[in-house]
């Protein structure tokens, strides 16, 4: 059993934040596992949008 303090262990939830062209930053969306996050930032991120996504632990964060 792993315990909170082992960087092993995953957090429950995460933030998928964007910042755009005028310095704003937004969450997205908070996903359960971070694959899934990251998955959906590439997403965006394919689109050729010029704002920039990346992934956090959610802190009580919610879109």
């Amino acid at each position: 059993m792993k315990n909170s303090r082992d960087p092993d262990t995953e957090p429950t939830r995460w933030a998928l934040w964007r910042l755009d062209d005028n310095d704003n930053r937004f969450v997205v969306a908070v996903f359960a596992r971070r694959e899934e996050a990251e998955a959906a930032a590439r997403a965006f991120e394919a689109h050729g949008h010029k704002q920039t996504y990346w992934v956090e632990v959610a802190h009580g964060a919610a879109p």
